[in-house]
């Protein structure tokens, strides 16, 4: 009987739907290869960006159980595995496991928890032997409970980042500015306990950057966070406008951090703290390709770049290449913030405002729709109605416009108020 190649997808990340879809056509394209997508839950548009969808356990305890239900789908319908692309954060440790049971490229099941669990990460970073002269491991520890959380705090000074153990999209980080809020925090992580729970020293006054990395090619992205209680990402430019030496340092410090974990793995994004003092600190390090389109803005900013062809060649054939890319310009990404918290009433025409602002559109989209429930509260990379996207030789031109047309966008979304007794508009 014949069989059929094809590449698993295992998991994906919030709203990344559609870059299952860029993956399903390289496959096809390159090696004549169905896409089949494993995810725990069923979502609406899976069937129609991949061949084939199956759901099970990402669940670290249920690897085992998973992999054996996957063979087994695998074989039962003469499918040739020919490559695995691990997409999410959890879908990181049964990828490892498929990659390793049949022989393909990819990352050990020991490596994969290193990667996907922070605490283990920090365990390696303490331990190294060796690292950058100018990076610095961040104080990290594990809490157990609400008393050990406020002694800790104590002990951090009064202030401290919380976060859990094995999540990503900024879900759950939260900055304790003072022992006082221990009992919030505490609360607002209770969906997280079981995975674990950490709390790092507040790294304050520095620049967030993540470093890329796709079969060997590297770049620095320029990351910007909201401020306040949560910290989640509202802006990403590519390539990060920096002098040499402080590009050097930071490509020291992701090349640092990966190699901590694994030198086999195909995808990286590695997030890590310029300090004020000049110095380098991880932030965390993640084994998939980098959220908020940051692939697609690197597609555009770099000559002939295509990180997904790179990470698919990968996965099929181990192919790996020690580059940086060229820049021909800077592409940038701004998330659109709700004005307040209801019901979403309204929104405006994106391409009609650049257009008025005489603004270059890359591409500008909603994630929310009328009728949907919206906050002015960012608790993480979820709570954004939408994003813009624009490319510029310029790099300060390029953050001119973004803020720019941002704020034109925002300041004309309507929403209606949900007061106890009463609807008004915002």
């Amino acid at each position: 009987m014949n069989t059929t190649s094809c590449v698993v997808v295992v998991g994906y990340n919030g709203n990344r739907v559609h870059d299952i879809q860029k993956l399903r056509e390289l496959c096809k394209s390159l090696y004549n290869a169905r896409l089949i997508l494993l995810v725990e839950k069923i979502q609406p548009h899976d069937d129609q960006v991949a061949d084939h969808v199956c759901s099970t356990s990402l669940a670290e305890k249920d690897v085992a159980a998973s992999l054996e239900l996957v063979v087994g789908c695998l074989n039962a319908d003469n499918w040739k595995l020919i490559g695995v692309l691990p997409f999410s954060d959890r879908g990181v440790l049964l990828g490892a496991a498929l990659a390793s049971h049949f022989g393909l490229p990819g990352i050990t099941p020991d490596e994969a928890r290193a990667g996907l669990d922070k605490q283990i990460f920090r365990r390696l970073e303490a331990t190294a032997s060796r690292s950058p002269e100018d990076y610095r491991p961040v104080i990290s520890v594990r809490v157990e409970s609400l008393a050990e959380l406020r002694q800790r705090v104590v002990e951090l000074g009064g202030k401290a980042f919380i976060k859990p153990a094995c999540e990503g999209a900024s879900r759950g980080c939260r900055v304790i500015h003072h022992p006082s809020e221990c009992d919030d925090a505490w609360l607002a992580l209770k969906p997280y306990r079981e995975g674990g729970i950490v709390l790092e020293e507040l790294v304050q006054n520095a620049r967030e950057y993540s470093w890329d990395c796709v079969a060997g090619s590297t770049w620095v992205t320029e990351k910007t966070t909201t401020e306040g209680a949560y910290r989640a990402e509202i802006q990403q430019v590519v390539p990060a406008p920096l002098p040499s030496e402080v590009q050097a340092r930071l490509m020291a410090a992701g090349r640092h951090m990966a190699g901590l974990v694994s030198r086999d793995n195909g995808a990286w994004h590695n997030e890590v703290f310029l300090r004020r003092d000049n110095l380098t600190s991880a932030v965390e390090t993640n084994m998939r390709p980098g959220g908020m389109h940051i692939w697609d803005l690197a597609k555009r900013a770099f000559v002939n770049f295509d990180p997904w062809e790179r990470w698919v060649r990968w996965a099929v054939e181990g192919k790996t290449e020690q580059h940086e890319p060229v820049a021909r310009g800077y592409c940038g990404i701004r998330l659109l913030r709700a004005p307040a918290g209801g019901i979403l009433r309204a929104t405006p025409d994106i391409k009609a405002l650049a257009r008025a602002l005489r603004i270059d559109l890359v591409e500008g989209q909603y994630a929310k729709r009328i009728g949907d429930s919206v906050s002015a509260l960012v608790k993480d990379n979820f709570s954004f109605v939408g994003h813009i996207v624009l490319f510029n030789e310029h790099y300060g031109q390029l953050s001119h416009d973004l803020l720019r047309l941002a704020e034109s966008i925002e300041s004309r979304i309507e929403v209606t108020c949900l007061a106890p007794a009463t609807r008004a508009v915002c």
